[in-house]
């Protein structure tokens, strides 16, 4: 029985996650050359406040910080008309403490040569900007003033245009030189 998507895609977003929730350099390059970079570079992550927001009535099966989904209400309007659920596969959010201001970094995973679903790039930026704007309506969404998008894939995916709706692209070897444990492609 071949292995589920979550199964293969999981250790490199934990991989990103323990070193999001680590150190302040893997945070910072994370969000470096994203229109947000010089107001959250050296912020605070939100670790704690995110599990208890999202973990608000019960944990959920994946970790606190992965599948944020848009969609599977029907009143969803937080992505393209027409269109399925759709999620971002883990946030993370950050504060700026001089200015109390809070960042939600969306991130979308892309093994090698994996397809993006239709609409799913162009989808991104719209959801982030639409979450930002209705987390108040989201009791497992933590409140926050400002999004970014960030993208890990493979480097065939480097001259598809549609990574313009990613405000940072970050390849597999990319990660593996910055984050302690990414899994190296064969």
């Amino acid at each position: 029985m071949p292995t589920a998507y979550s199964a293969k895609a999981q250790p490199y977003l934990d991989a990103i996650a323990e070193g999001v929730f680590q150190s302040q350099k893997v945070r910072d390059w994370l969000i470096a050359g994203t229109p947000v970079e010089s107001t959250y570079s050296g912020a605070r992550i939100l670790i704690d406040e995110q599990r208890n927001v999202r973990w608000s009535t019960k944990p959920t099966k994946q970790p606190f910080w992965a599948n944020y989904w848009c969609g599977r209400e029907s009143n969803c309007t937080c992505r393209p008309i027409n269109t399925k659920r759709a999620e971002s596969d883990a946030i993370f959010f950050l504060e700026n403490q001089a200015t109390s201001r809070i960042l939600a970094i969306h991130i979308e995973f892309k093994l090698v040569s994996e397809l993006f679903a239709p609409g799913q790039p162009e989808a991104y930026p719209m959801r982030a900007a639409c979450f930002a704007k209705t987390h108040e309506s989201r009791p497992t969404l933590n409140a926050h003033h400002d999004w970014t998008t960030v993208l890990f894939c493979g480097p065939e995916k480097l001259t598809d245009p549609r990574l313009a709706s990613f405000q940072r692209v970050i390849t597999h070897g990319q990660a593996a030189q910055m984050l302690a444990g990414y899994p190296r492609l064969a």
